[in-house]
């Protein structure tokens, strides 16, 4: 979201040069090898390519070129030495060449290696990172609704968890059902609905983006909306992002609230801001909606409420954000479990992206019996963040797992280790297949035994 000057995504100035690398990479493959040319040229314009030297330029070059930018840009390097070497040169120096080629193949052979590598291991780290937001914010949650039942159990029994399931049920019909224009601000007033009943918000807002699956570089105020609650006054976007408290906070990406001098929440309000605190909704370190608190009683005005508006906010965005893009997708039938359908989405992602892989292993049995024995087992083979789901179709169950970023050779060695530690014949009797992250077509042929498309 955009504040005034306009300091919502900021990039580092190594972010800066190395992405500017990487978008003119021939151009800059280009100016390097026409550089040592006319270096040559300058020094011996028998000798422009500097072959007879006494080190070896053409292959530093090369070198560099390859292991900074891959194949294509060493084989563009070497496609322009080879030339002036053919048109410049009385004989065609075929050693020189075959040892350029090489160069080139084993330097980019190296740079496919360790640049995935690198995407492998930035990927495990971000989708591990990403589960262990999701946990906290989920375990928070249900801390957060304890504490207000404990606190409110003789006046008014209420469980904040089972009022944001309704509401994210709510939101699941209208992320399937209704309209691209009105989905977002059903949602969002929804959430300020449980504020108001749950925390005592009066006047509040929340800024958002009009489109969850939109990814843009730079935002501008026309991708953003707001919904309001507790007044009939229209504010609008551009009045909120310059207001000091949200621009701190966009500028920050953390709540920003009216504070005294000892740093607790006071509504007594000092900055000459009209809102009493901008509380960010982050997915993936980018903001993603902005609670604006404009008016709420002083005695809810304090940490331990705004800290539970903060975590209900990014848990409420986090599981909304998983509605709204599941609804934009292909949806395995069978697979009826939300959470199993986003992995599912987020690992495909992953793959189409990065060319990470992830394998599915699916056993196949017509016993429920069956079933329940091979889970047992299972429970101690899986990793942390292996995921299973069961389905039934007609006569078979179907016991799917989800081995995140293995490829199709350790679903196979878990098959292996399961057939292993069971004992009795008759729990051996199932049939198991493995697919990649991109056979899900494959998967549901298999889950409907269709052999005929």
């Amino acid at each position: 979201m955009p504040s005034k000057n306009n300091r919502f995504k900021k990039e580092t100035k190594l972010e800066k040069v190395w992405k500017y690398f990487y978008k003119y990479a021939y151009a800059e493959t280009l100016a390097v090898v026409s550089l040592l040319l006319f270096i040559g040229y300058a020094i011996n314009p028998k000798d422009i390519c500097l072959l007879n030297a006494n080190l070896p330029y053409v292959i530093i070059i090369l070198t560099i070129v390859t292991l900074f930018h891959g194949f294509e840009s060493g084989v563009l390097a070497l496609t322009v030495i080879s030339l002036t070497m053919w048109f410049f040169y009385p004989t065609f120096h075929y050693i020189s060449f075959l040892t350029f080629l090489l160069m080139v193949l084993l330097l980019s052979q190296f740079h496919y290696f360790w640049t995935t590598k690198i995407h492998k291991a930035e990927v495990e780290a971000l989708y591990k990172s990403q589960k262990l937001s999701e946990l906290s914010r989920a375990f928070y949650s249900l801390k957060i609704s304890h504490d207000q039942l404990e606190k409110s159990y003789v006046v008014k029994p209420m469980s904040i968890r089972n009022s944001v399931y309704h509401i994210l049920n709510l939101n699941e019909k209208i992320a399937n059902n209704i309209k691209e224009t009105e989905k977002q601000k059903k949602i969002h007033a929804n959430l300020l609905q449980l504020l108001e009943k749950s925390f005592n918000l009066k006047v509040g807002h929340i800024l958002y983006f009009k489109d969850m699956m939109k990814e843009k570089e730079e935002t501008t105020e026309e991708d953003i909306d707001i919904v309001s609650i507790g007044t009939d006054e229209k504010r609008e976007v551009k009045e909120l992002l310059n207001d000091y408290i949200v621009d701190r906070s966009i500028n920050k990406k953390l709540s920003v609230f009216i504070s005294d001098d000892m740093g607790k929440p006071n509504t007594i309000n000092e900055e000459q801001s009209k809102y009493l605190a901008s509380i960010p909704a982050l997915i993936n370190n980018n903001i993603i909606s902005i609670i604006v608190i404009e008016q709420m009683p002083f005695m809810f005005f304090n940490k331990e409420y705004l800290t539970s508006i903060s975590i209900l906010h990014e848990y409420f965005a986090l599981e909304t954000s998983k509605s709204i893009k599941l609804s934009h997708i292909h949806q395995i039938e069978l697979i009826d479990n939300k959470e199993f359908q986003f992995e599912i989405f987020r690992m495909k992602n992953f793959y189409l992206k990065y060319k990470i892989h992830s394998a599915l292993l699916v056993l196949r049995t017509p016993s429920e019996l069956r079933v329940t024995r091979l889970m047992d087992k299972l429970q101690t083979l899986l990793r942390s963040l292996d995921i299973f789901h069961i389905a039934h179709y007609k006569e078979y169950y179907f016991i799917t797992i989800l081995l995140p970023m293995y490829d199709k050779t350790a679903a196979v060695g878990l098959a292996n280790r399961l057939l292993s530690i069971l004992k009795d014949k008759n729990d051996q009797k199932f049939d198991y297949m493995t697919f990649n992250i991109g056979q899900l077509e494959l998967l549901e042929k298999y889950y409907k035994n269709n052999y005929e498309n």
